[in-house]
């Protein structure tokens, strides 16, 4: 999620290379899970020890704040430096949204497809009532159009129709990076006992939505589902993850878990948290009052995304030697590019096959994820070029 920011002068920001391949197994697991929710893993539904980790999901969204937050926090921890919030706001929406805006174009128009009834890719003459017949039978689709493009659509989901489901973080990220300066710099100025309350008072907002959410029956919306969407992507309270994982950065800085860097230690928190956050997907349950299962699935995940970040930055352990492994490096690198595109590929892929086999599930990722990679190599080469040609002139 990060990228480099001019340099001014301040020391090298640290940098932490196991995070780039939990980015991939983060990516990967949401991938994975809009497969699940289209059909495409109905092969697996038997394996009921592996379904809840791509359903739930086990890494889901929370994971992309916590070491966000985290990143940023580490590259703007110098209290000298002065990062204007316009420009690096501009900076992160031309990385991002020019990708979510051709990929929700790319979406509309495979759904007017879709919707249109048409079986096979229409003729010069057929195009006008192609799109008429797809757009009759769209939920406001123009409204729609603009409430993704403006960013707005994760605010009132009720009010238009998914086009590209993922690109909802966008509009809580862009929150996101609009405090990161200001408040990288106050939080350097904090004293241990303030970032151990930040520590905890970060979940606050999390458990008390997660409180209205359990007891507020279906609100304003027609179902379950809808009502969960619109509490799953708000952004108020994802700001809240991005901030713990500001925090954990400071006191990591602050040395409170030098521990983590002994032989073995990271290993063994490493499994632990691994096989608390697995057991945590089966202890939601219908049964359950929606607000427990809720405050389990984003509170008391985030909270173990965090420990599980802390636990990699040594480099040592099982897992953070394979996130280390530099292919798994390179593609997690780009592995929020897949998070922004896979859902329109998804849907244009079961109508050129069908997806629900391994060997087309395996095909359809590999096709993902190897894109992805080659653009952002593609753009660090082209970056790289233009620097040496400025400085030959």
């Amino acid at each position: 999620m990060a990228e480099n920011s001019p340099n001014t002068g301040a020391k090298k920001p640290d940098y932490f290379p196991a995070i780039d391949g939990l980015r991939l197994l983060a990516s990967i697991n949401i991938v994975m899970l809009h497969l699940g929710s289209s059909n495409a893993l109905a092969y697996m539904a038997n394996n009921t020890w592996l379904m809840p980790v791509f359903t739930a999901p086990a890494f889901a969204a929370g994971i992309f704040y916590v070491f966000a937050g985290f990143l940023f926090a580490s590259k703007f921890s110098d209290p000298e430096r002065r990062i204007p919030v316009i420009p690096f706001m501009f900076a992160r929406i031309a990385k991002l949204y020019r990708l979510h805006f051709f990929m929700t174009l790319l979406m509309f128009v495979v759904l007017v497809f879709k919707f249109s009834g048409y079986t096979h890719l229409p003729g010069p003459g057929e195009i006008v009532d192609c799109a008429s017949a797809g757009l009759a039978k769209m939920f406001h689709p123009w409204r729609s159009l603009l409430l993704h493009l403006s960013l707005t659509w994760s605010i009132v989901p009720d009010l238009g129709m998914k086009l590209n489901e993922p690109s909802w973080s966008l509009t809580s990220f862009f929150m996101c990076y609009a405090i990161t300066p200001w408040f990288s710099r106050w939080l350097f100025r904090q004293n241990r006992r303030t970032l151990w309350i930040l520590f905890f008072a970060v979940f606050v907002p999390g458990i008390a939505w997660a409180v209205f959410f359990g007891l507020s029956g279906n609100l304003w919306f027609d179902s379950y589902d809808e009502k969960y969407r619109f509490f799953h992507m708000f952004a108020p309270v994802r700001v809240f993850e991005y901030i713990f994982g500001m925090v954990i950065f400071r006191l990591y800085k602050e040395g409170f878990f030098e521990f983590l860097k002994k032989d073995y230690v990271s290993g063994i928190v490493q499994a632990l948290l691994l096989a608390a956050l697995y057991g945590s997907l089966f202890l939601m349950s219908p049964s359950f009052n929606p607000g427990v299962n809720y405050f389990i699935h984003h509170s008391v995940a985030v909270f173990i995304y965090g420990l599980f970040v802390l636990s990699l930055l040594s480099g040592k352990g099982f897992m953070a030697w394979f996130f280390c492994i530099g292919i798994v490096r390179k593609v997690g690198r780009a592995s929020f590019y897949p998070y922004l595109i896979h859902l329109p590929l998804i849907t244009i892929a079961w109508g050129i096959c069908n997806l629900n086999t391994p060997k087309n599930t395996l095909l359809f990722m590999l096709f993902v994820y190897t894109v992805s990679t080659l653009y952002m190599e593609f753009k660090v080469w082209n970056k790289k070029r233009k620097k040496r040609l400025e400085q030959a002139r």
